[in-house]
């Protein structure tokens, strides 16, 4: 059963981890997923979409922070688009289900209370059986495991709440500079992978381009560029291109390959 974690704000996702912790322990049919799972390198906004289309179960985090996030509103409503998903949300730090209003308040509510959360995971437990080639466990067996393991999700939550605002900016300084980080290795990825791309097609039509510049304005023939000074002049000009320069590093390469190519008088 794939469950889709839904989180926006320093505690929202740190109580979606720990609750993505908790569910694989106590039901471990359970497939949840968390945003913060995608791999490196993947496009993030087809996963996150993949993932909502494939979940039957979506768990709202919410927080006093995040009650109208747009990212919240988007990823409730995706799920609930389906007429077999079960969409609720975990209220932590909100006492009363009467404080969400708007879209969130059609959705059924799980406060951060011991028999609330029993009762969230004896429907996904339900959903389970229901479901095609689903494994559920009885309901002995399930409040036998959940008593073991909620005193450890009770602690892990109370921890979360009690950090306080101004660690919470600290994290989220912390986040955004990791966030720039990753934007700069992907834009250097991604100027790599341009890169290879055009090294990888034959680079004769880039060399053909600057030869015919150079001897149009210096009146020459193209194979007289294969004699010095004009080898020097040129092979100096040519790797100033850095596709050229990545495939010929070395400028005694970069003149072989010119002598190869236009020492045969045509």
């Amino acid at each position: 059963m794939k469950i889709f974690l839904s989180w926006s704000g320093h505690k929202s996702k740190l109580i979606a981890e720990s609750l993505k912790e908790w569910l694989e322990q106590v039901i471990q049919s359970t497939e949840p997923w968390i945003s913060t799972s995608i791999e490196k390198g993947k496009k993030w906004s087809k996963e996150i979409s993949d993932r909502l289309e494939d979940s039957k179960v979506g768990i709202i985090c919410l927080t006093r922070e995040n009650l109208n996030a747009p990212w919240i509103l988007f990823e409730a409503g995706a799920i609930s688009k389906s007429s077999d998903s079960y969409v609720c949300t975990f209220l932590t730090d909100i006492s009363s289900p009467t404080e969400i209003t708007g879209p969130l308040s059609s959705f059924q509510h799980t406060r951060f209370q011991k028999e609330e959360i029993l009762k969230l995971i004896k429907t996904i437990n339900t959903n389970i059986k229901e479901s095609k080639g689903g494994k559920s466990l009885n309901e002995k067996s399930l409040e036998d495991v959940f008593e073991i393991f909620y005193p450890k999700l009770e602690s892990r939550i109370k921890e979360i709440l009690e950090i306080s605002p101004e660690q919470e900016v600290e994290n989220h300084i912390r986040s955004d500079r990791e966030l720039l980080e990753e934007l700069v290795e992907s834009q250097r990825n991604l100027k790599e992978r341009i890169n290879d791309l055009w090294t990888n097609k034959d680079i004769d039509g880039i060399v053909e381009q600057y030869v015919k510049n150079y001897t149009s304005t210096k009146s020459l023939r193209e194979y007289d560029i294969t004699d010095e000074p004009h080898l020097s002049d040129f092979t100096e000009k040519l790797a100033n291109n850095p596709l050229i320069r990545k495939l010929y590093a070395n400028s005694e390469d970069l003149k072989q390959y010119l002598k190869d190519k236009y020492d045969i008088p045509f």
